[in-house]
């Protein structure tokens, strides 16, 4: 009788261990699967960002070919530098004033004046 319910209890004690184990490697399991998805979005937005850049290094390469230009490189000397070609006279115009600005007016009177004036 006694071998009978100690093998009741080892049987129970192996049940809830092989229990415990599936458990285990159904968990591992999960977040393997979680983890592979998560590792294809990040190829994706990975992807996107690639497309993204090869358009910005194109853009790059194409302003960098005009900046190579000699065409760019007068227009930068004339516009920014102010410099001209032999023979070439650079004209700075002044600048248009508006037409209704008014006159400060200065008081030249004594402050006790204006004072008086002020409050009375």
């Amino acid at each position: 009788m006694f071998l009978t319910g100690s093998t009741n209890i080892v049987k129970k004690l192996l049940l809830i261990i092989a229990i415990i184990i599936l458990l285990i490697v159904i968990k591992n399991n999960v977040s393997s699967i979680f983890r592979t998805l998560e590792d294809e979005n990040t190829a994706e937005n990975l992807k996107e960002r690639l497309v993204s850049e090869q358009r910005k290094n194109q853009f790059l390469k194409e302003h960098l070919f005009y900046v190579k230009t000699d065409q760019f490189v007068e227009e930068e000397a004339r516009e920014k530098l102010l410099m001209s070609r032999h023979g070439e006279y650079v004209v700075i115009a002044p600048t248009a004033s508006p037409l209704n600005q008014e006159k400060i007016e200065i008081d030249t009177r004594p402050n006790w004046h204006r004072w008086l004036d002020l409050f009375f």
